[in-house]
């Protein structure tokens, strides 16, 4: 767990509690002010940022997004059952979050579409399935677990197909690969141009465009954004890759950049913890 995984969780965790502010001004502002790091969500903030999303009301210091516990479940079960399938991982998702379930708190369309679609079949009602083609970070989830049993991107990307059928998230997880096997080894511009060739061509110009703008808003305006769909996320990951240094850096620099911001610390916190250290304070503040 410690390799991967829990770098992951406390990034997420350490970015909680500005999630889904999409005002990039009132984020640099506050951040002038006072740390952001680790700090519980706050409707006094979500109510002045514009737009905002508050969707963590009861949230705990150290705790974590939905897609954080999607990682923390999943990691638990793979551990105690090694030859886990993607019927096994619908299970797990649709018992923790069915109505009634352990699971209380927002939770996404794609988790929606499995609970509508696994209650249809259950009831034998005669509902037409919802299609399944979700392009959320999610789908980075079974490949962060995947990578701390080794077991490998065709594993991952089985576990992957619950949600969508966009194979750039298999192309994706051999670039990320890259990443991680040679980001302490390779200068960071020459590691990122390298892993760009293994990026699904859709997506070359957009992470190309992320390693030469001079202007961070400049390139989430017209290349990127900062929602947590993968045309969005992953080229912002990548801008920030190249920008930041440390993990520390990386954890408050993508939450003053705001929305999905918790969820693209999952993936770059497991990144950059294979190079920095993480700060001491922040390993005890995680619920997991």
């Amino acid at each position: 767990m410690n390799q991967y995984i829990k770098p992951a969780l406390i990034a997420n965790a350490a970015s909680l509690g500005f999630h889904w502010i999409y005002d990039m001004d009132y984020l640099e502002e506050l951040a002038n002010k006072q740390s952001l790091v680790f700090q519980l969500p706050s409707l006094e903030h979500y109510s002045k940022a514009k737009p905002s999303f508050y969707v963590y009301p009861q949230a705990k210091l150290g705790d974590v997004t939905t897609q954080g516990m999607y990682l923390k479940w999943l990691y638990d079960a793979v551990k105690e059952k090694p030859d886990f399938d993607v019927e096994d991982y619908r299970t797990l998702i649709f018992e923790q979050t069915k109505p009634g379930g352990p699971y209380v708190g927002y939770i996404e369309t794609y988790n929606h579409t499995l609970l509508i679609n696994a209650i249809s079949s259950k009831l034998r009602l005669s509902l037409p399935t919802l299609p399944i083609s979700d392009d959320h970070l999610v789908g980075f989830v079974p490949y962060l677990v995947s990578k701390e049993f080794g077991l490998g991107n065709d594993r991952a990307w089985q576990l992957t197909q619950l949600f969508t059928d966009k194979v750039e998230y298999r192309q994706f997880f051999d670039m990320f690969d890259y990443i991680f096997e040679n980001i302490a080894r390779l200068p960071r511009l020459e590691l990122l141009e390298n892993a760009i060739e293994l990026a699904p061509e859709t997506f070359k110009e957009k992470l190309s465009m992320a390693l030469s703008m001079k202007n961070t808003r400049d390139f989430i305006k017209q290349y990127a954004g900062i929602a947590c769909h993968i045309p969005q996320s992953v080229p912002l990951i990548f801008r920030i890759l190249n920008l930041c240094t440390s993990f520390e850096d990386m954890v408050e620099t993508n939450i003053r950049l705001g929305g999905a911001s918790a969820e693209r610390a999952m993936l770059l916190g497991a990144i950059f913890a294979q190079n920095s250290e993480i700060p001491k304070e922040w390993i005890g503040l995680t619920n997991s």
